[in-house]
């Protein structure tokens, strides 16, 4: 199951970062006036409120331009005040608010805290978010402003239907480039609301929890109110999600709500309607709790308890006897699915645990695992067959190089490493004959794994290299080329890759100054590290409490340094 599972608090990189207009806005005191100016390529809204604030009294501002504002501070002489203002980007996809606080003393503006005033000081997380104007990408979804659309679903009394997503994430970008534009997948949404919802953005990330979003692309259906009606988790090809769509919209739309209570009151079929929204929000406990009192055995179910088992043995390793039975019960009903092809590695990696020895037992296991590999290799109608009751994704043209690269895995599992290496010379030919192109950038990232395993890293690397030349304006794929690199310990490499990216503006963009560091680190450029995490910290981002982690990773590598 190709499925990006995440934290909000945490993508990958860490998404909790400033806001976009956070550091963008500069104020200085002359005289009796705090005159406030803003960066390049974004501009103060001149048409919503700015005022300078004390106690009860509100003093608008004595000038509005798009790129200065004049408060008039003469009565806020030694006592404690607030600025108030709108900064938005250029683009006008947001509009933010600003509230400074701040006191006059000899003659200087300063916090009221104490330091010298600057916008990273602010009530962040009190600012008020204005709504940017609704406005379409070039496959008809709208960005940014969520309420807006919620608003605009109720005016036309339509559905909303959300997808919540990332730049970095391979399936978010397959839909994008391979499905979204397709005609099936417009007609099925053509009566719908259509929302992008980018879940690294700060301002919209409160959105992503509040739905549970844990795993990326999720597709959520809405009514007007926010409610959600259904979910699709992952990517699927055009007619795959227009299909889905249609059997939805031939259901009764009714809400989790009405189907909890349905559900409970022993309604079968609303038990299964849940269970199966539940495993697309990556709910397992939710899974096993409505299907487990049916009585009826599905892969819905067994994925399920083996993740609740998973995760009770990660908690405590107490909790391996459960865990393991809980492999085999289940291997036993499904033995011929890819499923259980997947789950009798892990069920060995289980049983060998530290040891670098396999066991008889592990041997057995993996036996019993390459005979149903061969069998779906050497089949090519009960391979599709096997492929297509698949829950999530799409593994159209990369079945063979699943298959072979678990079969890599279970050799390596069995300490077969002749065969492991006569496996991934097979997958190499299989990886020869995949049609790849940068005009399907999110194929060709689903594809990097199995070129990796297939020992071809140098093909990894020039496809990534070809996708930073068809993307240059992209720090998705500037930062895949440092991961790249300094994973192979290549950190030379991965040094102008990690220069690049930290100057790029970005949501990501403190994360980005820790990589650099950790490059310099290693390439035992100390003094430059220590510039560079000196810098970051000194970032107006790195004062956000939603971005402490990122933080402590920096004082973390100062230390080391």
């Amino acid at each position: 199951m190709k499925i990006l599972i995440l934290t909000l608090s945490l993508l990958v990189v860490s998404s909790s970062f400033a806001r976009l207009s956070d550091g963008k806005a500069h104020l200085k005191l002359k005289g009796s006036q705090i005159f406030a100016s803003v960066d390049e390529g974004f501009h103060f809204n001149k048409d919503a409120p700015a005022a300078l604030v004390r106690g009860e009294e509100s003093i608008d501002a004595v000038k509005k331009e798009p790129k200065e504002f004049i408060f008039d501070a003469a009565k806020a002489q030694k006592k404690p005040f607030a600025v108030n203002y709108y900064v938005c980007d250029d683009k006008n996809t947001v509009c933010e608010a600003h509230e400074e606080k701040f006191q006059i003393t000899n003659g200087k503006l300063v916090a009221a805290s104490g330091g010298t005033a600057t916008v990273a000081e602010k009530a962040v997380n009190t600012a008020m978010v204005v709504e940017a104007p609704l406005k379409k990408n070039k496959h008809g979804f709208y960005e940014d402003s969520f309420n807006a659309a919620l608003k605009l679903a109720a005016k036309e009394k339509k559905l909303l239907l959300v997808d919540f997503n990332a730049p970095w994430c391979p399936s978010c970008i397959r839909l994008e480039s391979e499905a979204f534009g397709e005609a099936e997948f417009i007609k099925a949404t053509e009566k719908f609301i259509k929302f992008s919802l980018n879940v690294d953005k700060p301002a919209l990330k409160d959105i992503g929890k509040k739905y549970g979003i844990r795993g990326i692309p999720t597709m959520i259906v809405m009514n007007p109110k926010g409610e959600e009606l259904t979910r699709i988790l992952d990517y699927k090809p055009a007619p795959v999600l227009a299909k889905e769509i249609a059997i939805f919209q031939a259901s009764n739309k009714a809400t989790l709500t009405e189907l909890r209570k349905k559900a409970e009151a022993g309604d079968l079929e609303a038990r299964k309607v849940l269970a199966d929204q539940a495993y697309a929000a990556l709910k397992f406990e939710d899974v096993v709790k409505w299907l487990a009192p049916t009585g009826e055995q599905s892969l819905l179910l067994a994925n399920s308890e083996i993740r609740v088992a998973e995760s009770a043995y990660e908690k405590d390793k107490k909790n391996a006897a459960e865990y393991r039975k809980t492999f085999e019960r289940w291997i036993a009903v499904f033995p011929h699915s890819i499923d259980a092809i997947e789950w009798r590695p892990e069920l060995m990696k289980l049983i060998k645990g530290e040891s670098k020895e396999a066991s008889a037992e592990i041997k057995k296991i993996g036996a019993e695992n390459i005979s149903e590999i061969q069998k779906l290799l050497d089949d090519e109608k009960a391979r599709a067959e096997t492929f297509a009751v698949n829950k999530f994704g799409d593994m159209t043209g990369f079945e063979k190089a699943e298959l072979l690269s678990q079969q890599i895995e279970t050799y390596k599992l069995m300490n077969e490493t002749k065969k492991s290496e006569e496996s991934a010379a097979v997958l190499a030919k299989e990886v020869a004959t995949f049609n790849l192109s940068v005009e399907r950038p999110g194929q060709v990232l689903v594809a990097l794994p199995y070129i990796k395993t297939a020992n071809m890293k140098k093909n990894a690397q020039e496809w990534l290299e070809k996708l930073l030349k068809a993307h240059p304006d992209s720090d998705v794929y500037l930062m895949k080329l440092v991961v790249f690199h300094m994973r192979e310990k290549q950190f030379a490499q991965a040094l102008p890759y990690a220069e690049k990216v930290a100057v790029m503006k970005s949501d990501s963009a403190l994360y980005y100054q820790g990589i650099l560091a950790d490059v310099l680190k290693e390439l035992k450029q100390k003094e430059k590290a220590m510039d560079v995490i000196s810098k970051a910290l000194a970032m107006p981002e790195a004062k956000l409490e939603s971005n402490k982690s990122v933080v402590t990773g920096l004082l973390d590598l100062k230390k080391s340094l």
